[in-house]
């Protein structure tokens, strides 16, 4: 008996086996286990476990690419995650726009418990690979919010230094880098406590956790530790990225976070384009009744470059 019949013999008696740090754990109904099917479990461990990692690898590689809205014949604008590896937010926007433009996201690694990467650089690696694994060659629409758009800033810097063409770098409601620090984000959280308590903000925060839910349930992605040290490790990475000068040009979409100083993305950008929406603040933009001021801002600049 090989290693793939005996995979598909221990299935069919319904017996489970998965990896618990270094080690294979097993769970079967009892009498599921013979001597025989023992004696072949323990003499292919190692073989198995490599199996059962290589089946988990393939399965996160999956589930990096998420459908926010994948529908349409236009080009899709990748959607880039923001701190906390969220990028269902995303979906009333995707929702407001032309009904021929795609919009698909890229999740980081770690939500599933793995380790998540600690630089801007190397998750710019990651979600890069997995922009080009989707759609192999540009002109590639990329989008960012909040921290993500730092992210997405150097996703571009990646795509464009292996010869790719960004068609679309929107940096939306994106904070400068400088501004994830402890202070800024510590006014930040006071702030936002003070605003749940009216209905308005309660009604948006309800919104955007029944958006993370639905997302989480398409991927499975419903460790709420995990997500904790994603964003823990994403707002670090960002705080410590110092911007290279953009051979390109940038779309700021400009809101009314008092915080995000977004002015100084400007001196890193070969051109820029500012897009003043200053009445409103990015969640409302986003997840608020004011999605559609957003998408109309947004599809405009589609419509300006053909996308």
């Amino acid at each position: 008996m090989d290693d793939a019949a005996l995979l598909s013999t221990l299935r069919a008696r319904d017996v489970r086996l998965w990896i618990e740090d270094t080690q294979l754990k097993c769970s079967a109904p009892v009498g599921a286990l013979d001597a025989e099917l023992k004696q072949a479990l323990a003499s292919r461990k190692q073989a198995i476990m490599t199996i059962l990692r290589q089946a988990e690898a393939r399965n996160v590689e999956r589930t990096s690419i998420v459908p926010i809205k994948p529908d349409g014949s236009r080009p899709p604008i990748f959607a880039v995650s923001g701190h906390g590896g969220d990028i269902f937010c995303m979906l009333p926007l995707a929702r407001h726009l032309h009904a021929e433009q795609p919009m698909v996201g890229i999740q980081p690694p770690g939500l599933d418990g793995s380790e998540p990467l600690s630089t801007v650089q190397d998750l710019a690696r990651y979600e890069v690979q997995q922009i080009r694994k989707y759609r192999p060659e540009g002109p590639y629409l990329i989008a960012g919010h909040c921290a993500g758009g730092a992210l997405a800033f150097e996703v571009a810097q990646q795509l464009t230094a292996m010869g790719q063409k960004v068609a679309l770098l929107a940096l939306i409601g994106s904070a400068y880098p400088t501004m994830f620090n402890p202070t800024s984000l510590l006014l930040v959280r006071l702030s936002s406590y003070l605003k749940v308590l009216t209905p308005s903000a309660f009604k948006r925060r309800l919104q955007l956790r029944l958006e993370r839910q639905k997302g989480a349930e398409l991927v499975g992605a419903s460790n709420l530790a995990a997500r904790s040290r994603v964003e823990d490790a994403t707002v670090a990475a960002v705080h410590n990225y110092t911007p290279r000068v953009y051979d390109g040009h940038v779309d700021l979409f400009i809101t009314a976070d008092w915080w995000h100083r977004a002015h100084l993305w400007k001196p890193f950008a070969r051109s820029v384009s500012e897009h003043h929406l200053e009445k409103f603040e990015v969640n409302d933009l986003l997840i608020g009744e004011h999605v559609g001021v957003l998408a109309g801002a947004l599809q405009e600049r589609l419509n300006q470059i053909g996308a």
